[in-house]
């Protein structure tokens, strides 16, 4: 037990320094590229957050334990909204008023549906990983299509451009190097922890649903309290979270599909909970509300009563 505990302890601290050089690279390559935060935060990091997930989920549909994999990618969802984005309210005021954030919200809930659709109606087939990739395609030609709005009317000085040139190398390596801890960190925090939980005699799905589930979240979770502290633009953070949540669906669910999983698990308190979140923050922006303490404390709570009915049920 005691060499699951120390690769418990590194996995984290692989996943903190992981988190920080994909942060830092991940912005200056916005900037060479003339892109907003929020398209950063959706694409670079949301992709490379997602990658944990991604490899949990195939590998538990290989080893034949799909519900693993289905707590997963539904469990890291509610993390990202209920717990990162609830700490990070509560830690600073997340601005959602742009246009565009607007927009990629109303993305998140029109996927949450889908999701909703695909749970309670057409498993996790191949059909639905037709669907589910059809809408990360669109997902991803939206998102490029509003990158190249950025960039052109984006003004870059001469000064900007020279330093980022200067450090081209670099920061793309620094970006990689934090995807490889990511990754790394992701994948033996789940395993240690799945280890763990086995010897406390803890069951299978409440490891999937709230350690895994955490542990796959955990690089979203530690971009979002560095991006906290050190006062970054905060549409990093909820580009992250909407954008992570984006690719666990669309993205990871779609490539499981190829198993074709029958869905068993009841999945209604968890998508009634990520449709009302959905809409929570669409109503915000409607509002010209932003995400602050008390819409944190909301989610904070929510969260613990999810976590509360998987322990219970």
């Amino acid at each position: 037990m005691l060499v699951q505990v120390i690769i418990l302890v590194l996995s984290i601290v692989a996943l903190y320094y992981g988190a920080e050089f994909a942060l830092d690279g991940a912005e200056k390559v916005g900037l060479f590229f003339g892109l907003s935060p929020l398209v950063v935060g959706l694409v670079l990091i949301g992709f490379g957050t997602s990658l944990p997930e991604f490899f949990v989920s195939q590998i538990a549909c290989w080893n034949n334990e799909p519900g693993i994999a289905l707590g997963n990618i539904v469990g890291s969802n509610i993390a990202n909204l209920f717990l990162i984005m609830g700490l990070s309210g509560l830690m600073t005021p997340l601005f959602i008023l742009q246009s565009s954030i607007k927009r990629q919200m109303l993305i998140h809930l029109a996927l949450t549906g889908l999701l909703g659709v695909v749970l309670f109606y057409l498993n996790v087939t191949p059909l639905a990983s037709v669907f589910l990739g059809l809408f990360f395609v669109f997902f991803l030609w939206d998102t490029f299509r509003e990158m190249l709005k950025e960039r052109r009317v984006r003004e870059v000085t001469d000064e900007d451009v020279e330093e980022v040139e200067k450090l081209e190398l670099i920061v793309f390596g620094k970006l990689l190097v934090g995807f490889v801890l990511l990754y790394f960190g992701g994948e033996y925090l789940v395993s240690s922890g799945t280890a763990l939980g086995k010897i406390w005699g803890v069951p299978a799905y409440v490891i999937s649903a709230v350690f895994v589930a955490f542990g796959t979240s955990f690089p979203e979770l530690v971009t979002a309290i560095i991006a906290c502290v050190k006062k970054k633009n905060t549409d990093l953070i909820t580009g992250n979270i909407i954008g992570s949540n984006i690719f666990n669906v669309a993205f990871v669910m779609g490539s499981i599909g190829i198993y074709d999983i029958p869905v068993k698990q009841n999945f209604s308190v968890e998508l009634t909970a990520l449709g009302a979140a959905a809409i929570f923050l669409i109503l915000l922006v409607l509002l010209k509300k932003n995400f602050g303490r008390f819409p944190g404390a909301i989610f904070l709570s929510s969260y613990g009563y999810v976590v509360y009915h998987w322990v219970t049920h």
